[in-house]
């Protein structure tokens, strides 16, 4: 799954969940008409944003990652790049997922634990206000 397909599935759940608490009376918990965005979910054969990232940001979402609980998962996932490398050993493997919210700006991000991979190794380079966020967020 790509970053939109991601937040194509993620936009179905809040419209059923949306029509669910319309039908029982209910408020959607407002966090959840946040906007979504869904970062490194990255598939073979579509371009992304490369460059470098500070070792601080990438403690920093180290540490994000390690607290609390992963969000489930979209299935198991192999890095593609690696594969089309031939480098079966050294391979990304992932199926844990985290979203980590925004309050000030009001986004939810949801990412695989494939990032830190992606980053790494295949240079992905977030987006500039993602790796803000990462880097003013307080641990919690």
């Amino acid at each position: 799954m790509n970053n939109q397909e991601v937040e194509q599935q993620h936009m179905k759940f809040v419209k059923g969940m949306n029509d669910y608490a319309k039908e029982e009376g209910c408020e959607m918990p407002e966090m959840l008409n946040h906007k979504f965005v869904a970062l490194g979910y990255l598939e073979f054969g579509v371009e992304f944003e490369k460059g470098i990232v500070s070792r601080n940001f990438l403690n920093k979402l180290r540490i994000l990652w390690n607290e609390g609980c992963a969000t489930g998962s979209l299935g198991h996932h192999e890095c593609e790049f690696c594969i089309d490398e031939g480098n079966y050993e050294n391979r990304g493997l992932s199926s844990s997922e985290k979203e980590l919210v925004d309050k000030k700006n009001k986004v939810r991000y949801k990412f695989p634990e494939m990032i830190f991979h992606y980053i790494e190794v295949h240079k992905f380079k977030p987006s500039d206000e993602f790796i803000q966020f990462v880097l003013e967020r307080k641990n919690e």
